[in-house]
């Protein structure tokens, strides 16, 4: 069962997992959906599209984000690699290096990170997903914080 908690200042407590903003949007991946797979998810999560419309000179001749394939294939990734206890090494290997894995315009923090965390992006410009992946002093993963971009 999906318990769903309104919080003060539109954060949502969802099954002990907090989203800031708005729930997903209907039918794309929420919080639960685990990858049947996972290297395809994982390899499909970095997937890209051209921007839409005039492009803003300031972005490049070919601007590009997150399809909404790659958007939900993140979903399901973060839901089943355990990530907790790895290393920055470790979770890289598995996941890719989020700085120069992605040709996303949006390959910086939508929400505030912690320092040092990994920050994971896959956006559109509409919506999708920021994954902070929080590291302690022993290079070691202490926390993964699922962030709904809207």
């Amino acid at each position: 069962m999906l318990t769903t908690v309104v919080l003060a200042g539109g954060t949502l407590l969802w099954r002990g997992l907090i989203v800031h903003g708005v729930e997903p949007h209907p039918g794309r991946a929420g919080t639960g959906e685990r990858s049947a797979d996972l290297a395809g998810d994982t390899k499909r999560m970095w997937e890209t599209q051209r921007l839409g419309g005039t492009p803003d000179p300031t972005h490049g001749p070919n601007p590009r984000s997150s399809t909404d394939r790659a958007i939900n294939a993140a979903s399901r990734v973060f839901n089943t690699v355990e990530l907790v206890d790895k290393t920055r090494d470790e979770v890289v290997a598995a996941l890719g290096d989020p700085k120069s894995s992605s040709d996303s315009i949006y390959n910086f923090p939508f929400w505030p990170a912690p320092k040092g965390a990994l920050v994971y992006r896959f956006d559109c410009g509409a919506y999708g997903w920021q994954f902070n992946v929080v590291l302690g002093g022993d290079d070691r993963v202490r926390k993964v914080e699922r962030h709904w971009i809207h």
